[in-house]
């Protein structure tokens, strides 16, 4: 389809053909029809990357894009990017895993997965046929409609220049298969309007764009529109790793910043294959902390779902139900935590008149001299340690601190926290935290004894 003047991106969505439910043929007459498809090429888009010289790279960074200059991920997974669009909640801009948490649609998740500029200006992507008209002979030289994003394409890899006309090209062609890909196999004229502000590029807020692009397709039931990239990283990104098994494919995805720059396409297959279910959806693995919500107090999101439905008004629209369901589930979930917590608590043996008074007797001389021990800490944490008068009798006998310094340096090991939880960048710090009283340091001044 032809580009004009008066073009909208609801036309580049076409009915599918319709097949005869027995037969699953496509009826007479809609042979040459073509079924919805994503014209997002992520296979294009690495080639083209690892073809670009050093100063082109420098001309993408200069536009706030370097990010997208390191993408890893040579392939798009679609029925995952299918199966999101279909769980997509539009009132909460979240996606749902049933029985597992939600993954919200927004700003921060798009910058921590894509790296894009989140600027302050609105990113002008909207028809002006003046700058059309205007810029398009500059970029397209002899043609007279908008060539087709393979074209394009092709134009940017034989570029060996890094000007303002191969940005243009290659912001447009960014728009086209990663920012807004449609189903149309032209890149959109609405591109037209950003290439004219050049300059801004870097301060515009490509997150919101992204983000309000997929939330305004996914609301009107266009699930092949949109950033499919993103939405494939946001979830394998997402997951509890834990259980995944990543032989073969070189281990699981480095620690970074931003996922497109960590993330091939066989660790994202290996994570998939482990969360894909027998019914060919999704959602085995769990999801991460800071995105799972637990339901165990309603006895599972099944039943969480019916206790909803018996204190919600039968009027109630689920537009007004979301954001509410959202708000118990979390709520729910961190009580879960802190009973666990509580219950664990619970169960801690209790301190001796033992362990207050060695607690009380210690000072920073004390502090200072430990500073270094590693402790070995037997099951009986409460049996004392004794220095030179204590020899001959059934106690412990405690190594001169200069032995255990030794045996800590050779072990490479800090100190250990006490049983009571004590973290470690406390010890040695002055603090007023317990301590074992498994301490080989003689208690007098802090100096070992002639027996020690």
């Amino acid at each position: 389809m032809a580009r004009g003047d008066h073009q909208n991106d609801d036309d580049d969505f076409m009915d599918p053909p319709q097949r005869n439910r027995a037969t699953r043929r496509r009826k007479e007459g809609d042979e040459k029809k073509k079924r919805i498809h994503n014209r997002a090429s992520q296979e294009r888009l690495t080639v083209l990357i690892d073809k670009f010289t050093d100063d082109q790279k420098g001309a993408a960074a200069e536009m706030g894009m370097q990010v997208l200059m390191d993408v890893r991920c040579t392939n798009l997974v679609n029925p995952v990017c299918d199966w999101l669009g279909e769980i997509y909640e539009p009132p909460s801009r979240e996606f749902v895993i049933p029985g597992r948490g939600r993954l919200p649609l927004n700003e921060e998740s798009m910058f921590c997965n894509l790296g894009v500029p989140r600027g302050h200006i609105k990113v002008p992507y909207e028809v002006n046929n003046e700058i059309e008209e205007e810029l398009f002979a500059h970029l397209f030289p002899g043609l007279e409609s908008m060539p087709n994003t393979s074209i394009l394409a092709d134009s940017l890899q034989a570029m060996t220049t890094h000007g303002d006309v191969f940005k243009m090209k290659l912001l447009m062609y960014l728009i086209s298969v990663v920012f807004a890909p449609t189903t149309s196999l032209r890149p959109s004229n609405k591109c037209f309007p950003i290439l004219a502000n050049l300059k801004n590029v870097k301060n515009m807020n490509w997150c919101k764009f992204i983000a309000d692009f997929l939330h305004d397709a996914f609301k009107n039931k266009m699930y092949q529109k949109g950033c499919r990239l993103h939405l494939m990283l946001m979830y394998v990104d997402g997951l509890d790793l834990s259980t995944v098994d990543f032989t073969g494919v070189g281990g699981p995805p480095p620690t970074h910043k931003f996922a497109v720059s960590a993330w091939t396409i066989s660790v994202v297959n290996a994570v998939l294959a482990a969360d894909r279910a027998t019914d060919g959806t999704y959602g085995k693995l769990q999801l991460m902390a800071k995105h799972a919500i637990d339901y165990s107090v309603f006895g599972g999101p099944q039943k969480f779902g019916k206790w909803m439905d018996v204190h919600s008004a039968p009027s109630c629209p689920s537009e007004a139900r979301a954001p509410v369901e959202h708000l118990i589930g979390q709520f729910a979930s961190g009580m879960t935590g802190l009973l666990g917590k509580l219950v664990e608590g619970s169960q801690e043996p209790g301190d001796t008149q033992d362990d207050v008074d060695g607690d009380a007797g210690l000072n920073k001389d004390d502090d200072d001299d430990t500073d270094n021990v590693h402790q070995d800490i037997d099951d009986d944490e409460h049996a004392e340690v004794r220095t030179g008068e204590n020899k001959g009798k059934d106690a412990t006998v405690a190594h001169p601190p200069e032995k255990v310094k030794e045996h800590t340096a050779v072990r490479g090991e800090g100190v250990l926290p006490s049983r009571r939880g004590r973290a470690p960048e406390d010890v040695g710090q002055g603090s007023h935290g317990k301590w074992s009283k498994t301490d080989p340091v003689a208690r007098g001044n802090g100096e070992p004894t002639a027996g020690g």
